[in-house]
Formats: C-alpha cells, structure tokens, sequence
C-alpha cells in the first residue's frame, strides 16, 4: 500500500474525538452559535453569533472577534504531517495482511509520534527523555502500573511505551513479530 495516499483528513477521521484540530474555517459549511473558527486571511479565531452562519468570519454581523485563542493549543495539519513521515521511517507494513490493518497500524503509530512531538514542543530546550511511571503518588491519592518488562527493557520497543497511542501500535505488531519454528528429525543425502 502507498502510505502517501492516506490524509491528513483520514487521520482526523479515524481520530474524531482524539485530538484538539484547528478549526480552520471553510466557504464550504455553515457554523452555528458560539463555533469558534480560525480564518487563515486573518490568522485570527471568530465565533459565530447565531445559527447557520456561511459567510466570512470578518463580518461583524455574523461573527465576533475571539480573544485568549492560540493557534499551537491545537493540532495543526502541519504536525500531522509530521507525524506522518516520522511514522513512515519505523513503519513496517509487511507485518500486515490488507490494506484496511496496514492503515490501522499506521494510523496509530503516527499517533503516537504526533503526541511525543506535541509533548517535546510544549517543553521545548526543557525538553528531556521521560522514563515510565510505575508508581505515582500526589497526597492520598496513588497510582500504579505496568508495562511488560520486555517491552521496556527493549530500546526500541521502550520508544512505544511513552503514549497510549505507541502501546496500542506494539499491541497490533507484538504478535506479528512472534514466529513458530520447529525441528524435524532427519537427513541428506550428499
């Protein structure tokens, strides 16, 4: 399967819920009250004062001027892009039987190099490698958890473990990575 034929709009499809996408306001809808969009002619955030809004976010009959919005609180096309090519350098898509499991797969590695790139910009030069949580506590409140220890003593598979996105991939490959051999008595002739 050609990766390059899968969108960024495939990727915010199968993620509807997952992510915070800028809302990048299009001739082609109609918004309804309070819709906050993001007009790129402007590079400012409006929000529809009633139902059924179509025209242009600079008419004040219709909009209002948004402040207190940041366009890198959300996720832009550009990082899924990103992610995208990032995903396609570790994407081995020959574990795979069809075309609909090689998407999957690369839907939720992309994913998961999305969020570790999202994370490392948010911290920017204080950005460092995290190790993973195995127990936290914050007053009376504890929590702990596992990630099997091959996966995390693996210095690749350890990567994986960083986002629920990453866990997921490896618990789509672990089993494809896993072969039966077996031994047959015998010989040969010379």
């Amino acid at each position: 399967m050609d990766l390059s034929t899968i969108t960024v709009n495939d990727f915010k499809a199968y993620f509807r819920r997952d992510f915070l996408y800028l809302p990048v306001w299009t001739d082609a809808g109609f918004y309804n009250t309070g819709a906050v969009v993001y007009y790129t002619a402007t590079e400012l955030f409006y929000k529809a004062k009633s139902n059924g809004v179509t025209s242009v976010p600079t008419e004040t009959d219709d909009w209002e001027l948004q402040s207190g919005e940041n366009i890198d609180d959300y996720v832009l096309d550009e990082d899924i892009e990103k992610a995208f090519v990032e995903a396609q350098s570790s994407f081995n898509q020959s574990l795979f039987s069809d075309d609909q499991q090689i998407r999957v797969a690369y839907y939720y590695l992309t994913a998961h190099y999305l969020v570790n790139d999202l994370r490392t910009s948010a911290r920017g030069i204080q950005s460092a490698g995290e190790s993973i949580v195995s127990s936290r506590t914050v007053g009376s409140v504890s929590e702990s958890y596992s990630i099997p220890d091959a996966w995390v003593k693996d210095p690749i598979l350890n990567f994986y473990t960083k986002s629920g996105y990453g866990v997921k991939y490896l618990s789509l490959i672990m089993p494809r990575l896993v072969g039966n051999i077996g031994a047959v008595a015998g010989w040969t002739n010379p």
